[in-house]
């Protein structure tokens, strides 16, 4: 059979490991009662065919997010599984979490089970696969073998550009400090051995793209709160613009003054009990008139060109639920980098982008910076931090490390991402 693992995990969180697995084909004792014993033997069977150490009985969202995916394999390899088609299933990892991702893939292949890869990381494609199909515009483009390919050659087809070939050095010099954090501390929930946020000190300045890299658990997604305004520091300050964050009003701050896109755009990006046009329009009512007639014709001119500007698939009054991870990311891209703000927050920006979005996605933010933005991106893919950063920093254990751009692949940044340096 087929078994399909998707992007955005489908497993019931409240339930075990093992019943997560079972689901749908529980053991029963006496033909009637769910059989708790026999549903771990079989998972503890199956972890020890693939290579796998689930716990049974811890519930689901206790898990990290790699174990969560081994839960979501092993449930389709339980159904009796000769295919599995894998759905970008890196999105959701941290990079060592990525890497034993790929051990258990290879382990599987060589048993003799098929895997079919879909993924915009080109890397991660040639590092992988047998065979590459590429896709652009829900057609196919090309299928050829992936011995001797290179990534611009993959990203030549899905662009329709010379991807070796795209710059992202500035045009502009940094200009005065845009954003600033001094002396930031934040404790971590109870239970965690080092602080979120420890005495960090970072200065963003007008027309530069500053990257922070980080794996998961070491205080990335505090920082996002922190530099949105959502939390504020136990100790230090932010300022935007030489004013503490905390005085500034909220609607100023995210309509004037901060462009914001999300890790989690599906409820912090987008108001998903609305239309496509509802979302895009957000930040820009008060441009439209008096009239209802004046504003519909407004907002509807305004949805298209984002539509087409950010390449948005489906009609400007299409249900924000319907629309896939990678158009609503595109979705939010289009609301917040609309005009210029002094500066942008952007958080894991090409999180589960196809290559060509990407691209498209990281020239606006390169076009912000060249117009005189502060941009901080903060992101868990080492790779945004060599195709966009000017100046990089890697975070462990809420403590910021300086690296080098053009030494991001030497050993360093993976040391200081794993504490290996420390």
């Amino acid at each position: 059979g087929i078994g399909i693992v998707p992007q955005y995990s489908m497993l019931a969180s409240n339930l075990t490991a093992a019943e997560n697995v079972a689901l749908g084909h529980e053991p029963l004792l006496a033909g009637f009662f769910y059989d708790k014993k026999k549903a771990a033997y079989d998972l503890s069977l199956l972890c020890g065919r693939y290579g796998f150490t689930l716990d049974p009985d811890v519930p689901v969202s206790f898990l990290p997010n790699a174990q969560k995916r081994e839960a979501e394999i092993l449930r389709a390899l339980a159904r009796g599984a000769d295919v599995l088609i894998l759905d970008e299933p890196t999105s959701i990892l941290a990079e060592h979490e990525t890497e034993a991702l790929f051990a258990l893939i290879r382990r599987l292949t060589a048993a003799g089970t098929g895997i079919v890869y879909i993924s915009h990381r080109s890397k991660e494609i040639l590092n992988l696969a047998d065979r590459i199909t590429v896709m652009r515009d829900g057609k196919v483009v090309r299928t050829l073998p992936a011995a001797g390919l290179e990534e611009c050659d993959l990203a030549d087809l899905i662009v329709r550009a010379n991807a070796c070939e795209l710059d992202s050095s500035s045009t502009t010099r940094p200009g005065e400090t845009a954003l600033e954090f001094r002396n930031v501390s934040m404790k971590a929930p109870s239970g965690s051995t080092f602080d979120a946020i420890q005495d960090l000190n970072l200065v963003v300045r007008s027309g530069e793209v500053v990257g922070v890299v980080a794996l998961g658990g070491n205080g990335l997604d505090v920082l996002e709160d922190l530099a949105s305004g959502l939390i504020q520091p136990d100790r230090g300050a932010i300022l935007v613009q030489g004013q503490t964050l905390s005085g500034i009003d909220p609607r100023k701050l995210r309509t004037a003054i901060m462009a914001y896109l999300p890790t989690d755009r599906e409820y912090r990006g987008l108001c998903s009990s609305t239309t496509v046009k509802c979302n895009l329009v957000s930040k820009r009512l008060q441009n439209y008139g008096f009239t209802a007639f004046a504003r519909g014709l407004l907002q509807d001119k305004d949805a298209d060109r984002l539509r087409e500007t950010f390449g948005i698939k489906g009609g400007k009054d299409q249900a924000v639920p319907t629309l896939s991870g990678g158009n609503k990311q595109r979705l939010v891209a289009a609301r917040e980098l609309d005009g210029y703000r002094p500066v942008v927050l952007a958080a894991n920006p090409a999180q589960g982008l196809d290559m060509a979005a990407r691209t498209l996605l990281f020239q606006r933010l390169r076009a912000a910076r060249d117009a005189g933005a502060a941009v901080l991106l903060l992101t868990s893919d080492p790779e945004d931090l060599s195709d966009l950063a000017d100046r990089s920093f890697a975070l462990y254990r809420g403590r910021l490390f300086p690296v080098n751009n053009v030494n991001l692949h030497d050993g360093r940044l993976a040391s200081i991402l794993t504490g290996a340096s420390s």
